[in-house]
């Protein structure tokens, strides 16, 4: 295992220079992100990049904020009391992006765990409670908290913000939409100012991929009211979540806060730096506007940081 790691290493380097070399700021969404992937080394990028410390930092800039309620932080599965989970909840690892159970009464009852639990990865999957099996969750996992996220060597690029970050188990309240999938909100900043927010519904009925069954974007000049209207919430909660969006973001070059529609309103989800991981590859109909809305500027990445990691929840 060490032998691998070591030689993963140097092969992340190695790409990671390959990108200094080549890359430069373009027109192009993916070849921006990969820019910044290679050359932004702010502290602050490792906090917003485990889910753990990205909400211990983001309640010290909005303390009011709503989140999803967590039952367990760990990286000791013996500490996880399964029984009192109720039943819908969601399962997921804190170090990179997908690695996520949603196990809820709205999945459908043919969705099953993969045969080899290997397999899952950084995926997403689906679980029905009746269906739910904590012995295979927790090799899942467990494997899981021996790997890497985004090291570049199978797609996208280098996402150094991941690298070396403590890993840990989250077991959080499913938030459901009238039954089913919540909505995601995704609120993208460029240096304090709101470029765009996109939001989309996506179900996980296998491990292949993902059913998009709703999706809108919004652009400037950005009509909140038109934005309530179209998630059928108040004009007053929309413009919260902006707001406190923004605090977040301050004036970080790029980032995109997440949210989740509920029927309970909207909860904070988490804060993404590398949007696509350079992978989008033109996809969506987003992408010609992400790469007319930000250029990278190696200036930016020379700022000094102002916050630290928070402490984990276990120490």
């Amino acid at each position: 295992m060490r032998v691998v790691s070591a030689v993963q290493v140097v092969m992340r380097n190695a790409v990671t220079a390959y990108y200094r070399i080549t890359l430069r700021p373009s027109d192009d969404f993916d070849n921006n992100m990969l820019y910044k992937m290679v050359w932004d080394r702010r502290p602050i990028l490792k906090v917003m990049s485990e889910k753990v410390s990205t909400l211990k930092y983001v309640r010290t800039i909005v303390p009011e904020i709503t989140f999803a309620h967590r039952y367990h932080e760990t990286h000791d599965f013996s500490v996880i009391n399964w029984e009192s989970l109720p039943r819908n909840f969601v399962i997921k690892a804190s170090h990179g992006s997908g690695g996520v159970l949603l196990v809820h009464e709205g999945a459908p009852l043919e969705n099953k765990f993969p045969a080899n639990y290997k397999k899952f990865g950084w995926r997403r999957l689906e679980i029905h409670p009746d269906n739910f099996d904590r012995d295979i969750a927790v090799k899942i996992f467990s494997d899981l908290m021996k790997k890497t996220y985004g090291q570049g060597l199978n797609r996208g690029g280098p996402e150094w913000g991941y690298w070396g970050n403590k890993p840990h188990v989250i077991i959080e309240d499913f938030l459901s939409l009238c039954g089913e999938m919540p909505i995601h909100v995704t609120c993208n900043f460029v240096r304090g100012r709101l470029k765009l927010v996109f939001w989309d519904q996506i179900f996980y009925p296998n491990l292949s991929g993902s059913r998009d069954l709703y999706s809108r974007i919004n652009t400037p000049p950005l009509d909140i009211d038109a934005i309530a209207s179209e998630l059928r919430v108040p004009r007053s909660e929309v413009a919260k979540i902006v707001e406190q969006s923004q605090k977040i973001a301050g004036d970080l070059d790029y980032l995109r806060v997440d949210w989740l529609l509920s029927s309970d309103g909207f909860f904070f989800n988490e804060l993404t730096n590398y949007c696509g991981g350079g992978n989008l590859k033109g996809r969506g109909y987003t992408y010609e506007f992400r790469s007319t809305m930000w250029r990278p500027n190696r200036l930016d990445y020379r700022q000094e940081n102002h916050g630290e990691a928070p402490k984990s929840a276990d120490g």
